[in-house]
């Protein structure tokens, strides 16, 4: 695990995962970590080297001076920083949700960033939608999140005990608890606090959906079509991302909820490579 510094003096985590090919770079969702692709890695690994990237204050990262600042920018810098000690020209690079979003602005701000782009119901929120507030079931389930746990293993079996947990494959799940925490004297504490991941759902900026248009990379975007609720909007954007980019291609998945990539890995796996090769 390579820890990169950002100019405000904190770090994201940047993980290899090895594998055979050029690279690909792996970003996760809010409140989660790059161990989300555990499931997903081993299919890729056949023909991409996998990297995995933490934002900071989630998996491998810790928060040196809190509050933590959360602007998006922030994580843009993180993703310029990942793609630079990769050392590699135009790279493909695979996100989920707030690391999909990530992405795509990163590769607006700053094009040819990449090569291609495969993302799992980016989260973007266009001009005139309201951000969630305090009072958004998202931002209250966050706060109200249990940090500390006796251990890894009663901290695993919580996660698989209900939805949307229960619904994925234990190896991701396993994978992203073992990374989203770190030992203390009374058992583990999650490396992602409940105020990081509110403060993620409640900040950010709107996106003018026309700009999108100037993206010319390949983009697939990845919509699962399950029934989920408690957050209805990154599935409802999938179609309107993917309809204004310049080279964006729509790419429905059935049996899957927005934690798709945790509940089968191999076949998003094997969609992504479909994109990439």
């Amino acid at each position: 695990m390579l820890l990169l510094p950002g100019t405000d003096h904190e770090v994201c985590a940047l993980h290899d995962f090895g594998g055979d090919g050029p690279p690909v770079l792996l970003t996760h969702g809010n409140g989660l970590n790059a161990g989300m692709w555990a499931t997903v890695i081993p299919t890729l690994r056949q023909h991409r080297q996998c990297f995995g990237l933490d934002f900071r204050g989630h998996g491998g990262s810790r928060i040196a001076k809190p509050p933590l600042d959360v602007d998006r920018a922030r994580l843009v810098e993180e993703v310029l920083n990942a793609v630079a000690a990769i050392d590699s020209e135009q790279i493909d690079a695979v996100g989920h949700s707030l690391g999909g979003a990530t992405l795509l602005r990163t590769e607006l701000e700053n094009p040819g960033t990449f090569r291609r782009l495969w993302l799992f119901e980016p989260v973007m929120v266009p001009d005139g939608h309201e951000r969630p507030d305090g009072d958004h079931p998202l931002v209250i389930a966050a706060r109200r999140r249990r940090t500390e746990f006796p251990s890894l293993e009663a901290f695993t079996e919580r996660l698989m005990s209900k939805p949307p947990f229960s619904d994925c494959e234990e190896e991701a799940v396993q994978a992203y608890a073992e990374l989203g925490t770190y030992p203390t004297d009374a058992g583990v504490c999650l490396s992602c606090s409940g105020d990081t991941e509110a403060r993620i759902f409640g900040s950010g900026t709107t996106t003018d959906f026309k700009q999108l248009k100037s993206i010319s990379t390949p983009t697939v975007i990845a919509r699962g079509e399950a029934v989920a609720t408690g957050n209805e909007l990154p599935p409802e954007m999938a179609a309107p991302i993917a309809s204004h980019l310049g080279d964006g291609h729509l790419l429905p998945m059935q049996g899957l909820t927005h934690f798709g990539p945790m509940e089968d890995g191999a076949t998003v796996g094997r969609a992504i490579l479909q994109h990439l090769l």
